[in-house]
């Protein structure tokens, strides 16, 4: 993690391609970074110096100052300004002390439970704006007796930890896909205040990667009343970025084209699951160790 490799991992699986892309950014990509963030050669060897400076005055904060790339993971969506990448990489642990029972422990194997059993995963392919694409499945395909709410989250939060580290993830960001068919009151119930908050909380400012889009697909009236409860805690941002299709997946191809999604979603990738979890797990395992040296890095006690 967070280091340009020539030919990063690959797995293939029933005829689909996983792979992280620790490689230089596509031409695409460039040009977005150039076009939206401010990316120039003399704004990130600028932007690098003087962020490394702003951090050496922060004694309070243990960061990997010597690796470009992670922070480059905080410069590109503060659009290059050195102040506004500090207070993201401020915002990014300040929210692991906020909620210290969902970050502690934060392992890949945390999440193997989560991911074996299909509770959401990304998508073997970007979206036709290069970014990364996360299903999160609730409703029905959510096992409350093996499965938290909390396990979802953390679940989400470690695979990000590992997307968020790839060029092309920084500068075109992530969008989510949230599928609640079948959503019962049993589960609705489960969804309190201080979660709801926890979850917006670090979609809006724990996550450090660019949020582009939340689309909610087959969403029984019954949802209302948890989005009724998370917009409470949203930033007018966040909210004007949440989309509902119900079952209209051409709606939801107004977004996000057929070419990206499982067929499911009436997309044409080849795939009946909306997750691949077992498939992402054992294409991060062979990056773990790197994963947890750069979970040591946080926030120091001020003496």
């Amino acid at each position: 993690m967070y280091k340009i490799l020539r030919d990063p991992p690959q797995l293939e699986h029933d005829g689909l391609t996983f792979s992280l892309d620790y490689c230089e950014p596509t031409e695409f990509a460039k040009s977005v970074a150039k076009e939206e963030l401010r990316e120039t050669p003399e704004n990130v060897e600028n932007g690098l110096n003087e962020l490394r400076r702003l951090l050496e005055d922060e004694p309070h904060l243990h960061c990997p100052l010597d690796n470009d790339l992670w922070l480059l993971s905080f410069l590109r969506p503060a659009h290059f300004y050195p102040d506004g990448a500090l207070k993201i990489i401020k915002d990014y642990f300040n929210y692991r002390q906020k909620f210290p029972d969902l970050c502690k422990d934060l392992k890949l194997q945390t999440v193997y439970g989560v991911l074996h059993d299909y509770n959401g995963s990304m998508l073997p392919k970007r979206d036709q704006h290069g970014r990364r694409l996360f299903v999160s499945l609730q409703g029905k395909y959510w096992d409350t007796e093996k499965v938290t709410k909390e396990s979802l989250l953390q679940s989400f939060i470690v695979q990000c930890e590992y997307f968020r580290s790839e060029p092309e993830t920084q500068i075109s960001g992530i969008v989510i896909i949230l599928d609640v068919d079948g959503l019962t009151m049993d589960k609705v119930l489960r969804f309190t205040p201080y979660f709801a908050k926890s979850l917006i909380n670090y979609l809006e400012e724990g996550m450090g990667i660019r949020l582009k889009g939340y689309h909610i697909v087959n969403n029984p009236k019954i949802f209302d009343i948890v989005f009724a409860l998370c917009k409470r805690f949203m930033n007018k941002k966040l909210s004007s970025r949440v989309h509902f299709h119900r079952s209209d997946m051409t709606s939801l191809h107004r977004y996000i084209s057929p070419d990206c999604l499982p067929e499911c979603y009436g997309g044409t990738l080849k795939t009946c699951q909306q997750s691949h979890g077992p498939q992402f797990y054992k294409l991060l395992e062979k990056y773990e160790n790197d994963y947890d040296k750069f979970q040591e890095y946080g926030l120091r006690n001020k003496k």
